[in-house]
């Protein structure tokens, strides 16, 4: 059995099938699938698995790719952007990740807040 060569699958990845050139237009990682468009706009969906073991899939070289447009400047993301309800489960996360690290919720023993146990880290168990 001959070992294959390692084949990346990504988008306007072309490929030979059966004599027949096919571009990969979009990639489903997640489900393991992909859609190959053939030179006449025919696009068949298919596994991974299928195309590794097609006994004639020939790698193909890549196409010039088309000039891309400059990246559109974004402005930065900020805890503005959050809903309340985003903010509120954001602030729940901090407030455990603080305390696994320092025993207090908010962080420091100076900041304690009831309930707070008084000597909860990651190394020592709650009591």
């Amino acid at each position: 059995m001959a070992a294959r060569a390692f084949l990346q699958i990504a988008p306007g990845r072309r490929v030979a099938l059966n004599g027949v050139e096919w571009t990969v237009e979009e990639v489903h990682g997640q489900l393991g699938r992909l859609v190959l468009v053939d030179g006449g706009g025919n696009a068949e969906t298919r596994s991974f698995r299928w195309l590794i073991n097609h006994a004639d899939l020939r790698l193909l070289p890549a196409a010039e790719a088309p000039e891309r447009p400059a990246p559109v400047s974004r402005q930065p993301r900020t805890l503005a952007d959050l809903t309340d309800d985003q903010m509120e489960r954001a602030r729940l996360r901090a407030a455990h990740v603080l305390e696994v690290e320092t025993g207090f919720r908010e962080g420091h023993p100076a900041r304690a807040l009831p309930g707070d146990p008084d000597r909860t880290t990651t190394r020592t168990a709650r009591h």
